[in-house]
């Protein structure tokens, strides 16, 4: 093969090797505290599974990337979609969400406003 594409594969691996051991670390600090333990399981599951049995657990770990990354795009694509589609004339027009197509205010009646303003000052006229 060409050695480009070979030289591609072997980045590609790399990088996905990278990602493996990050997805370890935050695996392993979110079910055990931060102290010699985790160091230590970390340590021995990056070890053991990059150098020992990457083959197979490399394989399986793409899977699942593309798995959860499949997963997760099919329900957020499914929920935006579907709730656009469920309220249908039921929701509030986008023209009237974004403050456009309002009619202009009315004069607004200030009186009952003002009694409660009088009362006020009354009140504080008393101290």
């Amino acid at each position: 093969m060409d050695p480009i594409i070979l030289g591609f594969f072997e980045d590609f691996s790399f990088i996905l090797k990278l990602a493996f051991i990050i997805f370890v670390v935050v695996f392993v600090k979110e079910r055990i505290t931060k102290n010699w333990l985790a160091i230590t399981a970390i340590v021995a599951i990056c070890i053991v599974l990059i150098f020992f049995y990457w083959p197979v657990f490399g394989s399986m770990y793409v899977i699942y990337i593309l798995i959860s990354i499949g997963i997760g795009s099919v329900l957020v694509d499914t929920f935006f979609v579907t709730m656009g589609e469920g309220q249908k004339g039921q929701g509030p027009d986008p023209q009237q969400m974004l403050g456009q197509g309002q009619q202009p205010e009315q004069d607004f009646d200030y009186s009952q406003y003002q009694d409660m303003i009088n009362l006020k000052r009354a009140g504080q006229r008393r101290r």
